[in-house]
C-alpha cells in the first residue's frame, strides 16, 4: 500500500504547480505562515501543498487550515479503491470486516431457537426474491462491498470494502445491476472520495438507495421506505421530512458499542426482521417520552390515562397506512413465471406490472394499512439448512414471537406479504432455486426457464437436498413498519375518534386474541390464528 501511495504522490508532484489554481479550495484565511508541530508551514502562496507526504500531514495540514480533508487530499492524491481509505482507517476497515453490512450475517440473537448462531441475509429464506446462495451475482448489487460473485469472495480482506457506497456525498455514486457490486462505469470516484466530508455520516440517498430497491424494486419489499424519503416534507414523513426533523438513517439505527468513548462502529441496530443484532436502537420514548407524557392535554390523552391502549406501540397509531406514495408488492406467485404471456388482465393505467416472466405474477397495493401483531422482539424465521422444511400451508416465513400473556409483547404494526414459491414436497422442503449468472451454476432460471435445472444447481451448490420433483407452496410473510410517521393529526384516533380502529372491520382483532373487536361484544381467548384476514385500506387525504 505504501508503495502505491508513493506512486500517486510522485505522480502528483507535476500537478502540484498546478494547484496553485487550487487555492480556490482552501479558504484564504490559511495562507498566513505560521509553524506547526512537525514543522510544516501553512499554504505557501508559490505552492501551496509543498512538503504534504503522507496521510499525516495532510491532516495535519487541513486541521491548521481549516480545510475539509478528504477535499483537500483527493484533490492532490488519486483515489485507487479501498486501500486508499485504508491508509488512514485500518481500524474502520476491521470494524467493517465484522459488520453485518459486510458480512450480511451475525448474532442472530432475536431469531427464535438460533438464538446462540450467526445467521443473515446469507442464509434466511424470504417470499420476495428467495434467497441469496446461488444469486448473489445479482443480490449483491446493494453489498457494502467489491466482487461477491460466489462462496469464492474472500470477508478477511477489507480491500474488498466499499467503503464509498455509505460515504458518498456527492450523490452520484452508484453501483451496477449485474456485477456483484461493483461501480457504474463512467462514474468519478475520485469526486466521490472528495466528497466524503469530515464526519463521514451516511446520508439518506446513500442508505435508503439500497434499502428502498430491496426486493427488486422501489418500495417492492418493505412498504415503507421508498425513495421518495429521500427528499420529502414531514407531510409524509415527519422524521426525515426536511421541514421536519430531517433526520438520517444513523441518527436512530447507529449502535454505539464504545461506552468508553462513545463512539460509533461499523454496526447498524434495529434490522427489520431482527437478523442480526448489532445493538440498540433509539426508540421513540428516548426522544418524545411516555405515552402519557407526549399525549398530555390532548384529545386522546384519556386513553392512555386509563390503560386502554397501554401494550399498543407507537408505530401503531402514528402509522396509519404505508405506500403512501408509491405502490408496494404485497402478493407474488412464482408459479406463474415462465409463461409465454400474462395469465392476468392487464394493470389499469398508472399501476405497476402485474406479471414479468423472470418472476410471476404480482398485486400491488397503495395506501396498505398494516396488519397488527403482538412482538417482544424476536423472530420466528426460515433457514437455509436448518429450518427450511414445512408441514402446514400456507408457511410462515416470517412472524413475530409474542402474544397478550407475555410481559415483553406489545402490538406493532406489520406488512403482510403472500404468495407462493417454488419447495420439493417429497422433502418437504423450501427450495432454493438458482435464478441468475451462471458463476454459480448453468443453469439459471431466469435464463433456461427450467425450474428443475435450476433446483439442481441450487442443490448441488447449497447443499439441499433435491428429490427430483418440484412444487409451488403458499406462503406468508410479515415485515415490521417503522417508517412514513404521519403527522399527529393524520394519526389514528385523533379526536378520540374510536372509529378509526373499531366497529368496521379495519382490525383483524382474533389474531389479537380476541374473539371478535370488543366493541361488538368480542372476548379475551388464549388461542392465536397463524393465517391472516385480508384487511380494507384506508386513503390518506
Amino acid at each position: 500500500m505504501k508503495s502505491k501511495f508513493m506512486a500517486a504522490w510522485h505522480a502528483a508532484l507535476f500537478i502540484v504547480p498546478i494547484l496553485s489554481l487550487g487555492l480556490l479550495l482552501i479558504p484564504s484565511a490559511g495562507l498566513a505562515a505560521a509553524k506547526n508541530n512537525s514543522g510544516l508551514e501553512k499554504a505557501d502562496l508559490s505552492n501551496p501543498l509543498a512538503g504534504l507526504v503522507t496521510p499525516a500531514d495532510y491532516i495535519e495540514y487541513a486541521s491548521i487550515n481549516d480545510v475539509d480533508i478528504h477535499e483537500l487530499y483527493f484533490s492532490v492524491i488519486l483515489w485507487e479503491g479501498t486501500e486508499s481509505c485504508l491508509m488512514c482507517h485500518a481500524d474502520e476497515g476491521e470494524q467493517m470486516l465484522d459488520a453485518g453490512h459486510f458480512k450480511w450475517k451475525g448474532d442472530s440473537l432475536n431469531i427464535v431457537g438460533l438464538e446462540k448462531g450467526v445467521h443473515g441475509k446469507t442464509d434466511l429464506l424470504n417470499n420476495f426474491c428467495i434467497a441469496v446462495d446461488t444469486n448473489e451475482g445479482r443480490c449483491t448489487q446493494c453489498h457494502a462491498g467489491y466482487g461477491w460473485k460466489d462462496k469464492s469472495f474472500d470477508f478477511n480482506d477489507p480491500a474488498n470494502i466499499d467503503c464509498l457506497v455509505c460515504h458518498d456525498q456527492s450523490g452520484t455514486y452508484a453501483k451496477d445491476l449485474t456485477t456483484a457490486g461493483m461501480p457504474v462505469d463512467g462514474i468519478d470516484l475520485n469526486v466521490v472520495a472528495q466528497s466524503v466530508g469530515i464526519s463521514g455520516k451516511p446520508t439518506r440517498k446513500a442508505c435508503i438507495g439500497c434499502h428502498a430497491k430491496a426486493g427488486g424494486g422501489d418500495n417492492v419489499k418493505h412498504g415503507d421506505i421508498s425513495t421518495d424519503l429521500i427528499s420529502t416534507t414531514r407531510e409524509y414523513d415527519v422524521h426525515m421530512g426536511v421541514d421536519g426533523a430531517n433526520l438520517v438513517c444513523a441518527d436512530c439505527h447507529g449502535a454505539n458499542h464504545d461506552p468508553k468513548t462513545g463512539d460509533y462502529n461499523h454496526g447498524i441496530a434495529g434490522m427489520s426482521l431482527h437478523s442480526i443484532y448489532e445493538g440498540e436502537m433509539k426508540q421513540c420514548r428516548d426522544c418524545h417520552g411516555s405515552e402519557t407524557q407526549i399525549h398530555k392535554g390532548s384529545s386522546i390523552e384519556p386513553l392512555f390515562a386509563e390503560g386502554f391502549h397501554d401494550r399498543l406501540a407507537c408505530q401503531v397509531c402514528h402509522i396509519p397506512a404505508i405506500a403512501r406514495k408509491k405502490y408496494t408488492k404485497v402478493e407474488w406467485y412464482w408459479s406463474d413465471a415462465g409463461l409465454a404471456s400474462n395469465p392476468n388482465p392487464p394493470p389499469a393505467e398508472g399501476e405497476p406490472a402485474n406479471w414479468d416472466k423472470k418472476k410471476g405474477s404480482f398485486v400491488w397495493q397503495k395506501n396498505v394499512r398494516p396488519t397488527l401483531r403482538y412482538s417482544n422482539g424476536k423472530w420466528n424465521r426460515k433457514v437455509v439448512g436448518v429450518s427450511d422444511t414445512y408441514d402446514e400451508e400456507p408457511i410462515q416465513m416470517a412472524y413475530p414471537e409474542g402474544s397478550y400473556s407475555d410481559p415483553e409483547a406489545m402490538i406493532y404494526p406489520f406488512k403482510l406479504m403472500k404468495g407462493n414459491q417454488v419447495v420439493d414436497p417429497i422433502n418437504s422442503i423450501i427450495s432454493v432455486p438458482h435464478l441468475f449468472g451462471k458463476t454459480t451454476g448453468p443453469n439459471p432460471y431466469w435464463g433456461k426457464f427450467d425450474w428443475n435445472l435450476a433446483l439442481e444447481d441450487a442443490s448441488s451448490y447449497t447443499g439441499q437436498p433435491y428429490s427430483g420433483t418440484y412444487g409451488f407452496a403458499a406462503t406468508e410473510m410479515l415485515l415490521s413498519v417503522n417508517h412514513e410517521i404521519a403527522p399527529a393529526q393524520q394519526a389514528l384516533g385523533m379526536n378520540s375518534n374510536c372509529g378509526d380502529c373499531h366497529g368496521g372491520g379495519q382490525i383483524d382483532f382474533p389474531a389479537l386474541g380476541w374473539t371478535a373487536d370488543p366493541f361488538d361484544g368480542g372476548e379475551r381467548v388464549d388461542a392465536m390464528p397463524t393465517t391472516y384476514i385480508d384487511l380494507p385500506s384506508p386513503t390518506i387525504e
